[in-house]
């Protein structure tokens, strides 16, 4: 992994050690596929646009938003189908508004339709010499989506060895992330996160066992 050239014009480092390639397509399912967005959002220095089917079961409340990105520079858009949550992140990408792209999706998506986006990509990249932004499919199933750069899986950990049981206190949550699909590195990893006051939090991560 030496030779690949890790700057912060073509890769997000959203934790220590572990990368997003910019322009690209990834996606995160799982229980805690939430948290894996929030967590690439608190590294998002600029705008994020954030798209969501109307009837989405699960809402995003701006006080469990705080402590994990600047919700000033979160865009919410409401669809109603894939394909027209596919056309607002095409739409989104030309304009250059936003660093990171989420959406969330709860039906496998067209091959011919995630080919447009990375077509856009290409099409965008060869405009402008600038940062290109990173698009994080927040998938419900787990099926792979067929043409994303890395594929994750995150859900919460339970385990807590003996050692650090005293030690742990209420306020830390943990998960396991796990990456099945990527150019970089496949691996498991423990995150660990401390709530530090009403806006901050502090992240460690350690190579799963």
């Amino acid at each position: 992994m030496d030779h690949i050239n890790f700057s912060e014009i073509k890769y997000l480092e959203f934790l220590p050690g572990l990368f997003l390639k910019r322009g690209s397509v990834h996606q995160i399912a799982g229980p805690s596929r939430f948290i894996f967005a929030l967590i690439i959002a608190r590294n998002i220095k600029n705008y994020i646009t954030w798209i969501r089917g109307k009837q989405c079961p699960v809402s995003l409340y701006p006080d469990g938003l705080t402590s994990w990105a600047d919700i000033s520079k979160l865009i919410l858009v409401d669809t109603r189908t894939n394909q027209e949550s596919m056309w607002v992140m095409e739409e989104f990408l030309k304009s250059g508004v936003s660093e990171l792209l989420v959406c969330e999706i709860h039906n496998p998506i067209k091959y011919a339709s995630l080919r447009r986006i990375i077509l856009s990509f290409k099409n965008v990249g060869e405009e402008k010499d600038s940062t290109l932004p990173t698009i994080l499919l927040v998938s419900s199933f787990q099926s792979k989506i067929i043409g994303v750069e890395s594929r994750w899986y995150m859900k919460p950990n339970l385990l807590i060895d003996s050692s650090a049981k005293k030690k742990r206190s209420f306020l830390e949550e943990r998960w396991e992330l796990t990456c099945s699909k990527s150019r970089l590195r496949l691996s498991s990893w423990i995150i660990k996160a401390r709530q530090q006051g009403y806006n901050r939090r502090t992240i460690n991560v350690y190579k799963a066992i």
